[in-house]
């Protein structure tokens, strides 16, 4: 391997039927000096022999085979198990649009010295093969520090400015491994828990306006999601210790209206999946509310001139009055607009 080598790691479980096109984009880049490290996580099926005869064929094939144990450990178990001085996530079933996209990020990432080059995305909606959405956001070119902090890492808190993906970037080795990010134990916003580590960290990164990456979407949940609030109760934890370290106090508010929002949509998924009856979801809100984090998310100062009646709610710490709110909204067929809104950040490519 040289030193232009660029490592492409791929978590893998249970995407047998993507799994081919993810490899075939890859190693069919017109950029050559690649290893790809392919992480299966404990995965059913046929993905190991699928990788199996992927590097009989080719020798830049890497496998690394592992019990189960989530993605963010796949991804960082990649990435110690890899050489190259320029990184690519990729997840297993989605795939890189064009043969030049690695070569075009690669030149970008040496003519422009940034830390991490993002190129564009296009969602792409797994049953019917629809382009959902195309691009993310409307900031291209190089963004360098101080701007590059001061303007931009409240991304990572709930005011969208850049896209919080770890995939669709191709990072300098020496970044990551300075910054060090630890696991968090989360299955959702993962991609965000790795990157608000790493961010702080950078010093110029170049956003290129061309789609290069794609991401592969289901449409919207048919069953409640019983992670989703624990997972980003974590991740606020994470965000609270990083504005204390980082003194970044402008993100608190940010973060707070996010958890608000996260703690409404969960009320209202378990009114729509129907979670217990009344009795249960209000008893539930209650145990909730006494999570000492949530007095710190309807702390007065982060709600001045706010007369938002949730958030007063939960001040109150009345969870019949949340479970109202939320089954007003249900009915009113608002929820499907608040979820999606959530959501979009949270995931950003759904």
């Amino acid at each position: 391997m040289s030193k232009n080598t660029i490592s492409v790691i791929i978590p893998i479980y249970n995407t047998e039927k993507y799994l081919p096109q993810c490899l075939d984009s890859i190693l069919g880049q017109s950029y050559q000096d690649l290893e790809v490290v392919c992480v299966n996580d404990g995965s059913p099926g046929n993905c190991l022999e699928i990788l199996d005869r992927y590097r009989a064929k080719d020798a830049r094939i890497k496998i690394v085979d592992k019990q189960n144990e989530g993605v963010e450990i796949a991804r960082l178990i990649g990435f110690t198990k890899s050489v190259g001085e320029e990184i690519l996530f990729i997840d297993s079933d989605d795939w890189l649009e064009g043969t030049d996209t690695l070569e075009i990020m690669a030149k970008c990432l040496k003519d422009t010295k940034s830390d991490y080059v993002e190129i564009g995305h296009q969602r792409v909606m797994d049953r019917h093969g629809w382009i959902k959405k195309k691009g993310w956001g409307t900031i291209y070119g190089i963004i360098e520090q101080p701007q590059l902090f001061e303007d931009y890492y409240i991304s990572y808190f709930g005011y969208n400015r850049l896209n919080v993906n770890i995939w669709g970037k191709l990072y300098r080795r020496s970044v990551i491994e300075n910054a060090n990010p630890k696991p968090l134990g989360v299955s959702m916003g993962e991609d965000l828990a790795f990157n608000i580590q790493v961010f702080p960290y950078l010093n110029r990164i170049c956003i290129i306006n061309k789609i290069g990456y794609s991401y592969r979407f289901g449409g919207m949940t048919s069953r409640y999601n019983a992670r989703l609030l624990g997972d980003i109760k974590k991740e606020f934890l994470l965000k609270e210790s990083l504005i204390e370290k980082y003194q970044y106090e402008k993100a608190r508010r940010f973060a707070c209206i996010e958890m608000k929002n996260v703690l409404k949509s969960d009320i209202c998924q378990q009114i729509i999946f129907k979670e217990g009856n009344d009795r249960d979801i209000i008893s539930r809100i209650s145990v909730e509310l006494c999570d000492q984090l949530w007095a710190r998310v309807t702390e007065k100062e982060n709600w001045a001139n706010d007369s938002d009646p949730f958030v007063s709610a939960m001040m109150r710490k009345d969870a019949a009055s949340l479970y109202d709110i939320c089954k007003r909204e249900v009915e009113q067929g608002k929820v499907n607009r608040m979820i999606k809104k959530v959501a979009s950040y949270l995931c950003q490519s759904l």
